[in-house]
């Protein structure tokens, strides 16, 4: 990659975080060209350079999102399950800081905002170019495993984690990581405890 293409990517994803970083921080209604602009250090006609919209920009850092959690699935031990990957994913996502950007914590956080404030929602091939990576890692980790089965468990493991880190958010600061850990391990107890 050459460097100006690279000044390029960094761009982009500048943007794309000032965007997930103030849905974040501010709800969606938080969300203007000239707030993400203005947070990503570029001007409003740089904004729109690389990206139509703010769902746009938004769409993106979900796609590196997802790819990045799928990585970390991968990366865990093979003899953990599904759900103790997944479980894995989200508690190694909190620190004392909250939670790292690109993580289950976010996209659980996000994924919600995105999906109920998007002007235009994506289109059903879109979400599946999106989510295609989690999915198959999800696979990789259930054999036998379809796509059917991989998105019902991410949707319950997503279900479960946000219902934590929400949880976890809602406490008094200055907050402790360890209680956000047990509260995802908890969440998950939950799932496997049903019958």
């Amino acid at each position: 990659m050459s460097l100006r293409e690279e000044k390029k990517a960094a761009t982009r994803r500048a943007i794309s975080e000032a965007a997930a970083g103030l849905v974040l921080e501010g709800g969606i209604g938080a969300l203007t060209v000239a707030r993400v602009s203005e947070l990503a250090g570029v001007s409003p006609r740089t904004f729109h350079n690389y990206f139509a919209d703010i769902d746009e920009a938004l769409l993106e850092f979900l796609r590196a999102v997802f790819l990045e959690i799928a990585e970390q699935l991968a990366a865990l031990p093979a003899e953990l399950s599904a759900a103790e990957a997944m479980e894995r994913a989200i508690t190694e996502s909190l620190n004392e800081d909250g939670f790292d950007l690109y993580s289950a914590a976010t996209l659980v956080l996000l994924g919600e905002q995105a999906k109920t404030a998007a002007r235009i929602p994506p289109a059903e091939e879109k979400v599946r170019e999106l989510t295609d990576p989690l999915v198959s890692s999800m696979r990789g980790r259930v054999p036998g495993a379809t796509r059917f089965d991989a998105q019902v468990l991410l949707n319950a493991y997503g279900i479960a984690g946000g219902t934590a880190i929400k949880e976890y958010l809602a406490l008094p600061e200055p907050r402790d990581a360890s209680d956000g850990r047990a509260l995802v391990r908890r969440a998950f107890e939950v799932l496997r405890d049903v019958r």
